[in-house]
């Protein structure tokens, strides 16, 4: 067992406050090494910085200046001869990487930081900060910019991935022929369902937008069996399936919105019964990363700011309450590796 004196020696000591203060550099920096490509270009080879300034079509010094800077957080690494290679531990930058998460970088230290400008706001308020720093919400925000829009659908597809693996490992789509998922995006975690489970068909349910550009991407494994339909989840959502799906969405929303998707979803499932009263009653998995520990705090107050007034991150008891006010019933909990909660529940 080591002395007092060890420990404490070997303990990293916290950022100073100037420190913590400037840590914004290196976001913005990982977001510029992300949108030039730097990760591709020097996933297998190092490479000088001339030479990455060549193929980015960057000025040499300031490209040399940000690969140092990044460098000194591990994000690259030089050899003797000068020469940048992506790091080990950032290897999710890279595009192709099977876990990447690379718009994940570019959405959460551009966008998402300038949004952080109206945090002051928040705190002193409780209000979204989005809309202090921008004078709308995230979602009308990024309905009027379709390049910022196109990145969040890209990183929100990286975030689904490992989520839809670890889900499709759990029982119960055996016996599923159509899934309906609520607010899914471009479609990326009900692909790696249907990739899962070829038997299944799926619907993807979004903003008309998003599911006119994810429609003209469609084209991988699985996509000849989804179908992305335009909807207003708080409104209505189809009747037909044997699943619905509800993942990291209702974080997003304050109570009242969270309850009226849910009863929109109620409604569908109870429509479907009725519909073929001999048919196995519909479920609807809701699947989220709730905030149990005070080390949620960042997440937590990272939703305050970005979502619309009242979000406010979930822990069991409060999941639980929404779904019974929205008259449903949870038949089982579990917990997947992604960190996510599975609540499984019907009429």
């Amino acid at each position: 067992m080591g002395t007092a004196s060890d420990q404490s020696s070997s303990t990293p000591r916290p950022p100073g406050p100037a420190q913590l203060a400037a840590s914004g550099v290196f976001a913005r920096a990982l977001a510029v090494a992300a949108r030039l490509g730097l990760a591709e270009l020097t996933a297998t080879q190092a490479r000088t910085s001339a030479e990455l300034a060549a193929q980015t079509r960057t000025d040499p010094e300031m490209l040399a200046l940000l690969l140092h800077t990044l460098a000194m957080a591990g994000v690259f690494e030089i050899d003797g001869e000068g020469r940048f290679r992506l790091g080990e531990a950032y290897q999710a930058l890279h595009g192709d990487h099977p876990q990447s998460q690379r718009h994940v970088c570019i959405l959460m230290a551009e966008t998402y930081d300038d949004a952080f400008a109206g945090l002051l706001d928040t705190v002193r308020s409780g209000r979204s900060g989005f809309r202090a720093a921008f004078g709308t919400s995230l979602y009308e925000y990024l309905a009027a910019h379709p390049e910022a829009e196109a990145i969040f659908d890209e990183a929100m597809a990286e975030l689904a991935r490992p989520v839809a693996r670890a889900l499709a490992a759990r029982p119960g789509f055996a016996a599923a022929a159509t899934a309906i998922d609520i607010g899914g995006g471009s479609g990326a975690f009900l692909r790696g369902l249907l990739d899962a489970h070829p038997h299944l068909r799926g619907i993807c349910l979004d903003r008309p937008s998003v599911c006119a550009r994810a429609a003209q991407r469609a084209g991988g494994a699985g996509d000849a069996r989804l179908e992305f339909r335009a909807a207003d989840v708080f409104d209505e959502i189809p009747a037909g399936g044997d699943l619905y799906l509800v993942k990291n969405v209702l974080y997003d929303w304050s109570f009242d919105s969270g309850l009226k998707l849910l009863a929109a979803a109620r409604a569908a499932m109870a429509q479907t019964a009725a519909a073929e009263p001999g048919r196995a009653s519909p479920r609807l998995l809701i699947v989220e990363p709730l905030f149990e520990r005070e080390s949620d705090a960042p997440r937590a107050l990272f939703q305050k700011v970005i979502c619309e007034d009242g979000t406010r991150g979930l822990d069991e008891a409060q999941l639980r309450r929404l779904v019974e006010a929205a008259r449903l019933r949870v038949l089982g909990v579990e917990r997947l590796d992604s960190g996510h909660t599975v609540l499984e529940c019907a009429p």
